[in-house]
């Protein structure tokens, strides 16, 4: 249960970074690296706090990050099909 609600957090994270990303289209790949590394963080601690496992929350972590990219990749493959 703990490693289900660690991975909603994240994915709740991951979309919050989705939309700043959107609205920063004109920052540089620089600024965006930044904002990256610190939502990483911020999620890995988020997970750190729930799980309290360091092996688990890695997993959980790279799992969540995953499918993040998964469903970005996706969402904006369909987004050019309309």
């Amino acid at each position: 249960m703990k490693f289900y609600v660690a991975f909603i957090i994240q994915m709740i994270l991951w979309s919050v970074f989705y939309i700043a990303e959107w609205l920063s289209v004109k920052d540089h790949i620089e600024y965006k690296w930044i904002m990256f590394v610190l939502f990483f963080y911020v999620a890995f601690i988020a997970a750190r706090k729930i799980v309290q496992s360091r092996r688990l929350t890695l997993f959980v972590t790279s799992f969540s990050l995953s499918c993040f990219f998964g469903f970005k990749i996706l969402f904006e493959n369909l987004m050019e099909l309309f």
